[in-house]
C-alpha cells in the first residue's frame, strides 16, 4: 500500500493538471493512454516499476461541507511488479469520517471499503476483483460515505467506458484477463 499515495497524487495530477500549489505541470511523466466515456486510462514508470490505472471523477454529488469542495474520484490500478492488479480507491478531497466506511454500490451489488483520512480502499485482493467485476458488469456505481465534516455523501460514478479504460490499462501494464 505504500505506493498508493503516489497513485492517487499521480492520478489527480493527470485529471486536474495542475500540481498541488495549483500550478500548470510543465513535464508530467504520466502518459494518457485514453479517454473512454466518462474514464481515463494512464500509465507511468518509477524507477523499473510500471503502474497503470484508470480514473472517473463522480458525475454528481451531493451532501458534504456546505460551500467545501466535494470531489471524489473512483480509481483502479495495476502495479504488476508489486503484484498489485485492480486495486480499487476512492479519493474524496473532503475527507471521511474516522474509522468510518464507504458503500460503493454497483446494481445489487453493495462493497465496503474502509477510510483513511480522504481515501477508502478495498479489504484486500479478492474484494478488489469483485468490485472491478461489477464494474464492468454496471451501468453506474453509486458511493455512500460519511465525510469528516458535514452531511453525509452521496456520488455517482457513470460507468460508460470503464471495460475499454481496463483493457487500455490492462494492455499498457501486460495484465491478462
Amino acid at each position: 500500500m505504500t505506493l498508493r499515495p503516489l497513485v492517487i497524487a499521480a492520478t489527480l495530477l493527470a485529471l486536474t493538471g495542475t500540481n498541488a500549489a495549483g500550478t500548470a505541470l510543465a513535464a508530467d511523466t504520466t502518459k494518457r493512454l485514453g479517454k473512454f466515456g466518462e474514464w481515463e486510462s494512464f500509465a507511468y514508470t518509477e524507477g523499473n516499476a510500471k503502474t497503470c490505472y484508470l480514473a472517473a471523477t463522480a458525475g454528481k454529488v451531493t451532501g458534504g461541507e456546505k460551500g467545501k469542495p466535494t470531489t471524489t474520484y473512483l480509481i483502479v490500478t495495476h502495479r504488476p511488479g508489486a503484484k498489485g492488479v485492480d486495486e480499487v480507491s476512492i479519493n474524496g478531497t473532503y475527507g471521511f469520517k474516522k474509522d468510518s466506511k464507504v458503500e460503493l454500490q454497483v446494481g445489487a451489488m453493495k462493497h465496503s471499503l474502509f477510510t483513511k483520512g480522504d481515501r477508502a480502499w478495498a479489504d484486500d485482493a479478492k474484494a478488489d476483483k469483485a468490485i472491478v467485476t461489477s464494474l464492468q458488469k454496471g451501468k453506474e456505481a453509486l458511493l455512500h460515505a460519511s465525510p469528516a465534516k458535514g452531511a453525509d455523501v452521496a456520488a455517482a460514478f457513470p460507468l460508460s467506458g470503464f471495460s475499454d479504460a481496463l483493457a487500455a490499462a490492462d494492455k499498457a501494464c501486460g495484465i491478462k484477463r
